[in-house]
């Protein structure tokens, strides 16, 4: 007797013929969901998706890459992402400390990250899980654990001068996600340094706390109206320069260090960026040899000086762009994104059978997986079937709603726009 797979409705979405063309990755995709899943790892109430079964260390769950293997799964299998956040709130201490990442070690117990934690995307998946069930569960669910976060990150991570900071720019533990990056490696100075990543991230928790607040008919919205207003005006003055026309670490616009990375993408990803502002971020990402690479988007822009083909200084993460194609998504450039996402499909199809798997980031330049790198470690090449950076039903799906292929294409974000 067959035993139905827990991801079987991705294999079936995977059979849409809207998606024939990437049938292969889309399948394997599945695949690899249903071999990411672990036992509960306590205070987990429910077995973990892992971030992958082909993470270079030990068995691993939580940290951004849970958030898009949600995005992932979450409109065709809706229990799965209430479950999964569950298991997340379960890590939030009571001081609104969200662990960043849970892992087994050999002997099979669990550890927590204690001292850092991690970009905190996490609403995102509570909103698809509320848009497609038309439930308030998980936001009931939710609203706790995010105002306890929002509250350690204010006495936390407030940084001189406002905004926030990952504690990458303050003791290097690789908070932001961000491992060995150059928003960490331009400067000696160590600091409470501003940085775009973490200021608009928490700008991402009080909208999402505004909201959630209204919607169950709760006292203290106002205040997260303030605190966005706030944030608003951070990102659109200190983080952005008009000299580039792309948001930066205000720190290193003060150094004349302009360089162009992936993180200019997170205010339009959070909604903070100004409608011109992020016309001009939309005009960068769809420059040939900048952004749109063979396959787009490597972290750092392939024209830059600094561009090298090792994980956050050049190559492109799946994760990231499907966040800037969401960001593109918001202020209307739907053809924008739906040309991305195209890109980003085929190139990932094309590696897939060269190599028979799902990479944790590729060359930008379509190149060999075997010249592109991790960090400095046991593990230099990028680890194959990795999950957690690989939301390909997502950018599948937002490609179909942004190249106006499917009904949902109308109303979802407002009128089509071109830069």
């Amino acid at each position: 007797m067959s035993t139905q797979l827990l991801f079987q409705p991705l294999l079936e979405e995977a059979e849409r013929p809207e998606f024939s063309r990437w049938h292969d990755i889309l399948r394997h995709g599945a695949l690899l969901h249903e071999l990411s899943m672990q036992e509960p790892m306590a205070p987990a109430p429910y077995p973990v998706e892992s971030i992958g079964p082909g993470y270079c260390y030990n068995i691993a769950f939580g940290h951004w890459d849970l958030i898009f293997a949600l995005l992932d799964s979450c409109p065709v299998l809706p229990d799965h992402t209430r479950r999964q956040l569950l298991n997340q709130f379960a890590f939030c201490r009571a001081d609104g400390f969200m662990q960043g990442v849970m892992y087994r070690n050999h002997a099979m117990e669990v550890i927590c990250s204690s001292e850092s934690s991690f970009p905190p995307l996490w609403p995102v998946a509570v909103d698809c899980h509320a848009e497609t069930t038309g439930s308030t569960e998980i936001i009931e669910a939710a609203v706790g654990p995010l105002l306890r976060q929002i509250g350690w990150f204010e006495r936390e991570r407030r940084a001189d001068g406002g905004g926030f900071f990952y504690c990458d720019v303050l003791n290097g533990r690789w908070e932001s996600g961000v491992d060995e990056s150059l928003q960490a490696k331009l400067i000696a100075e160590r600091g409470k340094f501003p940085c775009l990543d973490a200021t608009a991230h928490v700008r991402l928790l009080c909208d999402a706390a505004r909201r959630y607040l209204r919607k169950l008919n709760r006292p203290g919205a106002e205040e997260y109206d303030e605190k966005c207003a706030e944030l608003d005006s951070f990102l659109r003055t200190r983080c952005f320069c008009e000299e580039t026309g792309f948001f930066h670490d205000p720190y290193l616009i003060e150094r004349r260090m302009l360089y162009r990375t992936l993180s200019g993408i997170w205010p339009l990803f959070s909604g903070a960026a100004m409608p011109e502002q992020a016309a001009s971020v939309a005009k960068q990402l769809m420059t040939p040899g900048r952004f749109l690479t063979p396959h787009p988007l490597p972290f750092v822009a392939a024209d830059e000086p600094l561009f090298e083909l090792r994980m956050w200084r050049g190559p492109a993460w799946n994760s990231i762009t499907l966040c800037a194609l969401l960001g593109l998504e918001r202020y209307g450039f739907r053809a924008e994104a739906a040309e991305i996402a195209e890109r980003l499909l085929d190139d990932t199809l094309l590696q897939f059978r060269r190599t028979g798997a799902l990479w944790e980031f590729y060359d930008p330049n379509s190149g060999p997986q075997a010249k592109v790198f991790r960090k400095q470690g046991p593990f230099q090449a990028p680890c194959r079937e990795y999950l957690g950076h690989n939301p390909l039903f997502a950018i599948a799906r937002l490609w179909l709603r942004c190249s106006g292929r499917s009904a949902e294409a109308s109303g979802t974000t407002g009128p089509e726009k071109t830069i």
